[in-house]
């Protein structure tokens, strides 16, 4: 659970399914393979009595078998599931040498919740969005906030501390996203999206359930933003469910503002939607995931937060390139002031499969300046695929996250709460690109 491995939609089937151990009598190890969790648990037995544990390893989807090679100090392991389609995973043999250097995995975990105790940590999963604290950063130089998305039924944001000793980071906190004061319980319907709708997104505890896509810090509080579900016109396979919103919150979680589309948008509205969002003066910048209603470009939507008033841009995302086709959408964008932002792309793809994972900055000038309808042109400034391996596992599909703290770039991958994916959470530093 502190590694974000826990596959909570497997909680009343058996949970994580401790599947098989391997002992090397020479290192006094015991592994033992966590099948649903996709992780290698590593325990000195040194004294059998005392066990005590040792590290975590991160796996292929399913690991069932293994086998230790320990004249050579390595351990493999056979990772069963193989599911290239909806899936993006492909079977593997995990190769694991044992060394003297720190560990490279986690890169992220959680301490202790408060609000349980007696050694339980907070659970994670599904990193979606990062932000930095609002500048100045003081005493949260090394902050990031978090949210994660629709895997979980009440949804909620995290402080993560990048600096703890020893490493990785760690999640530090974690706070539920609520409507206590009902503002959004008096967002009226629209379309397709009905008052039964939005009640199924509103818990008893008036905890929300959304899919927070996006997170940016100011310093009254966050934007959220939260990615629609359902196509229009789409009744039969997936029907709107949920606008795309941007949720203002208090520095406490609680809702108190809800902004939509204009109704000509909402029109058009396609199941990608919202998956980043960013704060430049006093516009509220928005990236469209995929373009929509027979256009041939996502929008990036600009929010005028004074005027209540929306104006678009287009933004030209990369072909897909592939060997297994697949498409390519927007993740993220950070602004970086003075009209420049940082934009993250990614296709579908994992695996041998991923092909584009790339950041790319663009330039609007003065927001107030900006034409409604304009097509914006962008530069590369990183390619982040080999970075989501260089740990030695295989690229990742989902880069979703990303945030500019001081002059370091970070970005994180969504693991979709273990469901069909190996749950490894990358949280990289790429360090100064600019």
């Amino acid at each position: 659970t502190s590694f974000g491995h826990y596959p909570d939609g497997r909680s009343d089937n058996k949970g994580a399914e401790f599947e098989n151990v391997f002992y090397a009598q020479n290192l006094q190890l015991l592994l033992v393979a966590a099948e649903r969790a996709n992780v290698i648990m590593v325990y000195d037995v040194s004294d059998p009595h005392k066990a005590k544990f040792h590290q975590v390893l991160p796996s292929g989807l399913g690991p069932e078998g293994g086998y230790f090679v320990e004249s050579r100090g390595l351990f493999v392991s056979a990772c069963e599931v193989d599911n290239r389609g909806s899936g993006k995973i492909r079977s593997s043999l995990v190769i694991y040498e044992y060394g003297s250097s720190s560990p490279s995995y986690p890169t992220i975990m959680s301490v202790e919740d408060e609000g349980i105790g007696n050694g339980v940590p907070i659970a994670w999963s599904a990193i979606s969005g990062l932000s930095p604290p609002p500048k100045p950063y003081g005493q949260m130089k090394n902050t990031l906030y978090a949210v994660d998305d629709s895997a979980f039924k009440r949804s909620r944001l995290f402080i993560i501390d990048t600096k703890s000793s020893p490493e990785p980071a760690m999640i530090t906190k974690a706070m539920y996203i609520k409507d206590e004061n009902g503002v959004f319980a008096a967002f009226p319907p629209y379309g397709e999206f009905s008052a039964a709708d939005r009640n199924a997104m509103i818990n008893a505890d008036d905890t929300v359930n959304i899919d927070s896509e996006g997170i940016v810090a100011t310093p009254s509080g966050f934007w959220v933003a939260s990615e629609g579900k359902g196509t229009k016109g789409d009744n039969s396979d997936r029907p709107v469910e949920s606008l795309n919103f941007l949720f203002r919150l208090n520095m406490d979680g609680v809702i108190e503002e809800v902004v939509s589309l204009p109704d000509a948008v909402n029109d058009i509205q396609l199941r990608f939607g919202f998956e980043g969002v960013t704060v430049e003066g006093d516009y509220v910048v928005v990236a469209f995931q995929r373009a929509w209603g027979g256009e041939e470009k996502p929008r990036l939507g600009i929010y005028n937060i004074d005027t209540e008033e929306w104006k678009f841009v287009f933004y030209p995302l990369d072909e897909p390139e592939s060997q297994n086709g697949g498409w390519v959408g927007l993740s993220e964008i950070s602004s970086l002031g003075k009209g420049d932002f940082l934009v993250l792309e990614r296709d579908n793809q994992g695996g041998l499969d991923a092909s584009i994972k790339r950041i790319y900055s663009i330039s609007l000038g003065d927001l107030e300046d900006v034409d409604d309808g304009d097509e914006i042109t962008k530069l590369l400034v990183r390619d982040v695929l080999d970075d989501t391996a260089a740990s030695g596992g295989m690229p990742l599909e989902k880069i979703e996250g990303m945030a500019i703290l001081g002059k370091d770039i970070w970005i994180v991958n969504d693991n979709d709460a273990v469901d069909f994916n190996t749950g490894e959470t990358q949280l990289i530093n790429l360090g100064k690109l600019l």
